[in-house]
């Protein structure tokens, strides 16, 4: 996975909420290109699985989550 670069900008919950979800969706890419390239280990493997559950529980929780792009089966894009 690439590295990514963070700042300490002043952001609201609702900022912070869209930029974790963005940050998992692209963690899930990187992992599920792995996946496909049959480099997935057993720890790729459990992280996958906690990032699907992270947003899961994202969607079912959050009121605006249908409007902000989590309104689709996530199991589906990224199967564990």
């Amino acid at each position: 996975m690439k590295p990514r670069v963070y700042s300490m900008i002043q952001t609201d919950a609702r900022e912070t909420l869209l930029d974790l979800i963005d940050e998992i969706t692209l963690a899930l890419e990187d992992l599920q290109q792995e996946e496909r390239r049959g480099r997935l280990n057993m720890y790729g493997e459990g992280e996958k699985t906690a990032f699907v559950q992270m947003l899961e529980f994202i969607q079912q929780r959050w009121e605006e989550s249908d409007e902000q792009g989590l309104d689709y089966d996530i199991e589906e894009i990224f199967p564990v």
